[in-house]
């Protein structure tokens, strides 16, 4: 039987340790169970190409196939091991509580992360050398602790996270890095922080996201990030509006108005179709307004979203004949 994907593991916590994950694709997803048993851990430099020289035997691991049951090391030693820059997607299970020590140590090409707000015991250094992560999606139970606050601390640069709670939140964490400067006299190193990110990693009470903290720093993410950015962060905000109070979503589409060019702009040149219709049911575009947003996609050459804005043009332009031949 052909093997695809499989995993050594061993018994760990009254659940399963995986100790490697080999696959013919890059795209890994840890299954929540191996042999009707939870998996529970991640072993230590689990995706990492680096060695974990603290390593101990493992007199009493096996071979689990992704198609299910046990197999031989000669039925996989032909898979590659999943590690450093052939990963680029990885979902994590739901019963999973502890990833182990530098278990994704310069996974530099991993740029999408899926995990659930309960898995609490993330080793040092597990995301040392992730500087691609761009996508975040994190399962929340708002009754408990969660392990959000932590991961965003840890992932610097600008990310995305879709929170799925009791509602579902798209939110753009700009990116935040500090700088240690040296005063002389002082004999003293100060450390400087740019960029708004740190205090939208801080909008919590303990381990619990606050979203009117999230939402009060628009003021600031405006004055110091790029309008592209911004522009992002109001638009993921309101099409998904869990938490969002009116007099936030009102500043938001204040902002997005005044940028509306930028913003249709953008979703254009994403080939976000479904996003582009909502904004443009929300936001009135003038003639000048839409042929700039063409061209912009046009330019692109973005020919569904041309075609999506051809098509709302024209429609409004019979739609105001309709109301003048009253």
């Amino acid at each position: 039987m052909a093997v695809n994907t499989a995993y050594l593991c061993e018994d760990h916590d009254q659940g399963i340790r995986i100790l490697e994950y080999r696959s013919l694709d890059g795209l890994a997803a840890v299954p929540e169970r191996i042999d009707g048993r939870i998996v529970t851990s991640l072993a230590p430099y689990l995706f990492s190409v680096h060695e974990n020289y603290n390593d101990e035997p493992h007199p009493h691991a096996f071979w689990w196939s992704g198609e299910g049951g046990t197999v031989s090391w000669e039925a996989v030693k032909d898979l590659p091991a999943v590690k450093g820059d052939f990963l680029t997607k990885l979902r994590l299970p739901a019963g999973l509580k502890q990833v182990g020590a530098y278990a994704l140590y310069n996974c530099d090409r991993l740029q999408k992360l899926e995990l659930y707000s309960s898995t609490l015991d993330w080793g040092t250094g597990v995301f040392t050398g992730c500087v691609n992560v761009k996508d975040l999606v994190i399962h929340v139970d708002e009754s408990r602790r969660s392990c959000l606050k932590e991961i965003l601390a840890e992932l610097r640069h600008t990310l995305t996270v879709t929170y799925d709670g009791a509602g579902r939140a798209v939110l753009v964490f700009p990116e935040f890095f500090e700088e240690a400067v040296e005063n002389t006299p002082a004999r003293i190193l100060v450390t400087n922080t740019h960029g708004c990110g740190q205090k939208y990693r801080n909008a919590f009470v303990q381990t619990q996201f606050q979203f009117k903290e999230y939402d009060s720093l628009f003021p600031h993410v405006q004055v110091q990030e790029p309008e592209d950015l911004v522009t992002e962060l109001a638009l993921r905000r309101v099409m998904d509006p869990y938490g969002l109070t009116q007099e936030y979503r009102a500043r938001y589409m204040e902002y997005l108005t005044r940028h509306k060019i930028s913003a249709a702009s953008r979703l254009a040149q994403k080939e976000e179709s479904g996003s582009l219709k909502w904004l443009l049911n929300e936001i009135t575009y003038e003639p000048e307004a839409m042929r700039a947003v063409i061209e912009a996609a046009g330019k692109n050459g973005n020919t569904a979203s041309v075609s999506l804005l051809m098509d709302k043009a024209g429609t409004e332009r019979k739609g105001k004949r309709r109301r003048f031949s009253l």
